[in-house]
């Protein structure tokens, strides 16, 4: 029974994300999708959710948080692609102390 939940999430979860961040995740690709992520206008994925998807140390969550950070830089520095998503919200994101995880918040 618990085998059946479990794929359920998975296939559950596979069905949120686009081909390309199914790609990376497969790959393990960490900072790769949180590079994705932040230049996309996306909110960062905490420890948790990174888990469910595979990434299950510290050092994986880290490459994501690093490569999100990046990524949102660019989105917020306006080095915007053609294929960067339109969010009229995250915007409002931009400001130095949105960030969900800042540096005290993890412990430094």
């Amino acid at each position: 029974m618990m085998k059946v939940i479990v794929a359920a999430m998975v296939v559950g979860l596979v069905g949120c994300t686009s081909p390309y961040e199914s790609g990376l995740t497969e790959e393990k690709n960490w900072q790769g999708l949180g590079a994705y992520h932040g230049e996309q206008g996306y909110r960062e994925l905490n420890e948790q959710r990174l888990g469910d998807l595979g990434a299950l140390s510290e050092t994986e969550y880290e490459e994501y948080r690093a490569g999100y950070l990046k990524g949102r830089f660019d989105y917020c520095s306006g080095r915007q692609s053609v294929s960067t998503v339109v969010n009229a919200d995250y915007l409002n994101e931009c400001t130095s102390d949105s960030s969900s995880y800042g540096l005290t918040g993890r412990g430094y």
